[in-house]
């Protein structure tokens, strides 16, 4: 690890009133307790009152960076791992060799690896602290079937809720049209105001694991995207120009996931979301090259600044 002091840099971003607040302590926990060397960096817009970390480092970039991909970039620049791993604050990892299993997934495709089944767990106790998630584990579905939703039950195991639905729906992913997976809620667990079933992938969307030289060599998260959406799309069609990227909900059999802990999607059809649907049309439009490029001048404007 010539240069680095760590092997894993896990980046999370947390700004406004985000519900991942009150998971913060159990989320790092279950990344410091991995059986491979990380750090975990929270970085915040400018946020002094964040309260306990668990053990994480705090970056406090400027009040402006108020969108996952610009924290991010502030949490990467100083990074001690020699890969990343993208993040956020309500996700934590199932089981203390999942960094293990994801590196040699990784390794073995030689390129990075991205978004890891991700069982959701049940929001109803949203506005309570998160207990310890370290040695959380999936149960076996009822039929079989893959399952999402879940709720936590004695001994630490996670118990699959009656009635979701998981299908395939084909949509433009990463800068490719393609089958994804996605799932409907049982009744009743749906988040949203008004119990609405609206889709959601059964999987962690924005969870990269890369090297840092990677990460550096496509210039970063585009510095463009402003609020909540398309900004780990943007970062995949990059990186996928470059290496094999893994998505691994699609890889049958490496029992790889994490848990989510469920809450609302204020969201979803707000102007500065369409703004950055917007924008990620226009970037990818234009092709990876040229996204690269606008991104590393905007990087070395930024350094200069």
């Amino acid at each position: 690890m010539t240069g680095y002091t760590t092997e894993v840099s896990v980046i999370i971003p947390l700004y406004g009133e985000h519900r991942g607040r009150t998971s913060i302590p159990a989320v790092t926990a279950a990344w410091l307790a991995q059986d491979v060397p990380c750090e975990v960096i929270i970085a915040t817009a400018g946020d002094l009152s964040l309260g306990d970390t668990g053990g994480a480092r705090l970056v406090r970039a400027a009040p402006s960076l108020r969108a996952p991909g610009l924290l991010r970039n502030a949490g990467a620049a100083v990074a001690r791992g020699r890969m990343l791993y993208l993040s956020d604050a309500d996700v934590a990892p199932l089981g203390r060799d999942y960094l293990t299993r994801a590196l040699a997934a990784a390794r073995h495709r030689e390129g990075a690896w991205a978004q890891p089944w991700m069982y959701r767990l049940d929001g109803a106790g949203e506005h309570a602290e998160h207990g310890p998630v370290v040695d959380l584990r999936p149960g076996p579905s009822r039929d079989g079937r893959p399952y999402c939703t879940v709720t936590a039950g004695p001994g630490g195991v996670l118990r699959p809720l009656p009635g979701e639905v998981i299908v395939r729906r084909s949509m433009l992913h990463c800068g490719t049209v393609t089958d994804v997976a996605v799932m409907y809620p049982p009744p009743g667990p749906a988040p949203d105001s008004g119990d609405r079933r609206d889709w959601r992938a059964p999987f962690h969307w924005g969870a990269m694991l890369l090297e840092r030289r990677l990460f550096d060599a496509v210039g970063g998260y585009c510095r463009r995207y402003y609020g909540w959406g398309g900004e780990d799309d943007d970062l995949f069609v990059k990186v996928a120009s470059r290496t094999p990227v893994t998505m691994a909900w699609a890889e049958a059999g490496t029992g790889i996931s994490c848990l989510h802990f469920e809450h609302s999607y204020p969201y979803s059809g707000t102007p500065e979301r369409e703004a950055n649907s917007d924008l990620y049309a226009r970037r990818t439009a234009e092709g990876p090259e040229a996204m690269i490029g606008q991104d590393l001048a905007d990087a070395r404007a930024a350094s200069r600044s």
